[in-house]
């Protein structure tokens, strides 16, 4: 399953993940600005813990404001970023692209 990662080290990170399975992922300085590693697992979540994990999301970095309109909450990265630990949130591919067509789609 393809998802991003809001906020790993300050950006919004695609990877390749299986839910519930640990795995390590490495960007480039070339391919993000600088090098992150990011190394645990995405895992399903209650509504709840999303809502939490993403309000403090927001609070450490507001550029990430607009992840509030994420309607399908229901995944977390749970693990290292650059050795720090964290706890973020995640959208799939699937559940970004419906959001955003249906913001186009309304905005018509």
């Amino acid at each position: 399953m393809r998802v991003f990662i809001y906020n790993a080290a300050g950006l919004t990170v695609p990877v390749e993940v299986e839910p519930g399975l640990p795995f390590k992922f490495t960007c480039t300085e070339e391919e993000c600005g600088r090098k992150i590693v990011i190394e645990g697992v995405v895992r399903p979540a209650s509504e709840e813990e999303f809502t939490r994990v993403l309000e403090k999301t927001v609070k450490e970095n507001s550029d990430f404001e607009k992840i509030r309109e994420i309607t399908a909450r229901k995944l977390v990265f749970e693990g290292k970023v650059n050795g720090k630990e964290v706890l973020l949130p995640v959208e799939s591919f699937e559940d970004f692209a419906r959001r955003f067509l249906e913001e186009v789609l309304v905005l018509r």
